[in-house]
């Protein structure tokens, strides 16, 4: 039974019961009082036949004043009565707040014991009304910041690991130059600005997360060709992907939407370069744009082994690697993916990853054809 019901039906029984009790015992107490003025005024003794008085009995109506005293005894019966009632009622009503109020205590006991740090407080769930409704969301809410503190001190050790390894290159070079160890040629400082390069982007992609969350990821929205910009991203893939012995595709018509031109060039970037990671020698990985009602799409197709299930619903998580064994060097920094998901996100798309039922993997943006 919902709360308001539950209250609005135990506001009703105690006025009932005190209604109902209270005319019971003015009834009561009347009768009484009526029995003991009628016997105190005429006596026990029945009326002879002849319908003279009897013995001990006065005929006519009561003095005045005799009427006067049963009138008060009433009214004294009436408020004992009445007195008597609104204490049960009292009781009772008390009794029903009580059992009202019990689960918002807890509720509070147990806020208060989050708040405190016992971060494995939970409330009671019991019934189905309001408060049982409030105790369920609590918990998610509670299991939610859990989830979410863990995710951060996950990625607060990641960014401590990412940060770790070229900081150690850059440290052992820059002892051995300084020992004498090692010369200062074009190559050696070529690697310590590789080192330097790795730093600075990672950097860069942590800021630009930090901008996404706090909803500070501003864009400069114009009016954009997606086939003309696919074919731009293919084109400086083109390299890469042959030194891999994999071919490039694209396949779809002009479309046009409002997008920021740089942001969602990042996109496909960052979604060709895990493609090409994850396809082998022979491969191929496609580019398509579709109109889809009101959306534009983006899909990225590879040949690869795909994705697996207990992986897909963790691709887009910030340094996130499918294959455990991957390193920075050959697995990226595991931002790209969480990146690309905040850029489409901050342009009020949606981006989703799935196996192809032939095999490989399909990467899906869907975005907005209009702002609104």
């Amino acid at each position: 039974m919902r709360l308001t019901a539950r209250l609005l039906l135990s506001f009703a029984l105690v006025a009932l019961f005190a209604a109902g009790f209270g005319a019971f015992l003015a009834l009561q107490a009347a009768q009484t009082d009526v029995r003991r003025f009628f016997r105190d005024q005429f006596g026990e003794q029945a009326m002879p036949p002849s319908g003279t008085p009897g013995p001990g009995r006065r005929s006519g109506p009561p003095p005045q004043r005799d009427r006067e005293l049963l009138l008060e005894r009433l009214r004294d019966s009436q408020v004992q009565a009445a007195v008597f009632a609104v204490l049960v009622g009292l009781l009772a009503g008390g009794y029903l707040a009580w059992r009202s109020v019990s689960p918002i205590r807890h509720l509070t006991d147990v806020t208060r014991r989050y708040a405190r740090g016992e971060r494995q407080a939970r409330a009671r769930v019991q019934g189905a009304d309001e408060i049982a409704e409030l105790s369920a969301a609590f918990n998610q809410l509670v299991d939610q910041l859990t989830a979410e503190e863990a995710q951060k001190q996950r990625m607060v050790a990641d960014i401590a690991h990412e940060l770790r390894t070229p900081l150690t290159v850059l440290r052992g070079e820059l002892e051995a130059l300084q020992a004498g160890l090692m010369e200062p040629t074009p190559h050696t400082l070529g690697r310590l600005i590789e080192e330097v390069d790795l730093l600075t982007h990672l950097v860069q992609d942590l800021r630009l997360l930090t901008l996404a969350d706090a909803g500070g990821l501003s864009l400069n929205r114009a009016p954009l060709e997606l086939a003309a910009l696919a074919r731009e991203a293919l084109a400086a893939f083109g390299t890469r992907a042959e030194a891999r012995g994999v071919r490039l595709g694209f396949a779809g018509g002009e479309l046009s939407l409002p997008a920021d031109r740089e942001r969602l060039l990042q996109v496909l970037y960052n979604l060709l370069d895990n493609a090409l990671r994850h396809t082998p020698a022979g491969g191929e990985v496609r580019l398509e744009t579709a109109l889809e009602g009101p959306w534009g799409l983006l899909r990225v197709r590879d040949t690869g082994p795909g994705i697996p299930p207990e992986d897909l619903p963790h691709v887009f998580e910030r340094f996130y690697r499918a294959d455990k064994a991957r390193t920075r060097e050959s697995g990226g920094s595991g931002l790209g993916l969480a990146i690309a998901k905040a850029l489409v996100e901050a342009h009020g798309g949606r981006i989703a990853a799935r196996n192809a039922p032939g095999g490989g993997a399909v990467l899906e943006v869907r975005l907005p054809l209009s702002k609104g």
